[in-house]
């Protein structure tokens, strides 16, 4: 019987639980919002979740992750479950069921769903008739996104004015720190997230 390969990462010994993570970054973290910046590029992503994101399963002999474009095969979903195009100009979503939000006022631990995902890009990108982001302006990636909007509770649908499947894909489904998530209804709350006792995601850090 032929003997199966183990993974990469079992040369590194067996993983021991506990310890202290150390994130060095030459950022002035001054607020927890991505709302307005998306240069915390080393802190967003511990307690906010993206659509899309690093496949850390990947060997690092082929794909170390040290630029900042990633090939969209070493990335994998992390809040989506599923892709499709309907059109070439027209990108769906669907959800992993059964995320949710930190179980923190005034999120109390809420299922995750895809109106989560509308107000997060309406309110960063003005989509819906709101005001954008500081930096929407020099943010040319999503420049022709025309709509989000939820087909069902798990199903987002992104139109773009674009028919390139290719850059949709690279858009919505690139690592930058304007994809991550955050909670509506702190938003609704506080105003904003400058605070880091309202930052409220579903990753694994509170």
């Amino acid at each position: 019987m032929e003997k199966t390969a183990g993974k990469w990462w079992d040369k590194l010994g067996k993983p021991q639980y506990g310890g202290e993570l150390v994130i060095r970054a030459n950022r002035d973290i001054v607020n927890f919002d991505p709302y307005f910046t998306e240069t915390l590029t080393s802190i967003y992503g511990a307690w906010m979740e993206r659509l899309v994101a690093d496949d850390w399963t990947v060997d690092p002999a082929e794909w170390d992750y040290k630029i900042t474009w990633h090939p969209s095969k070493y990335l994998k979903g992390q809040l989506a479950e599923s892709w499709e195009f309907k059109d070439p100009c027209t990108h769906i979503i669907h959800l992993r069921q059964g995320v949710r939000w930190q179980n923190i006022l005034p999120a109390n631990g809420r299922e995750f769903t895809a109106d989560d995902v509308v107000f997060h890009y309406n309110r960063l990108y003005g989509i819906d008739g709101g005001s954008p982001s500081p930096y929407r302006t020099t943010d040319v990636r999503l420049k022709d996104l025309i709509s989000v909007t939820a087909a069902d509770k798990y199903t987002v649908v992104f139109r773009f004015k674009t028919l390139n499947p290719e850059n949709i894909i690279e858009t919505l489904h690139n690592a930058y720190q304007a994809q991550c998530l955050e909670n509506p209804e702190a938003v609704k709350k506080w105003g904003d997230l400058t605070d880091w006792h309202h930052a409220i995601g579903t990753g694994p850090y509170i």
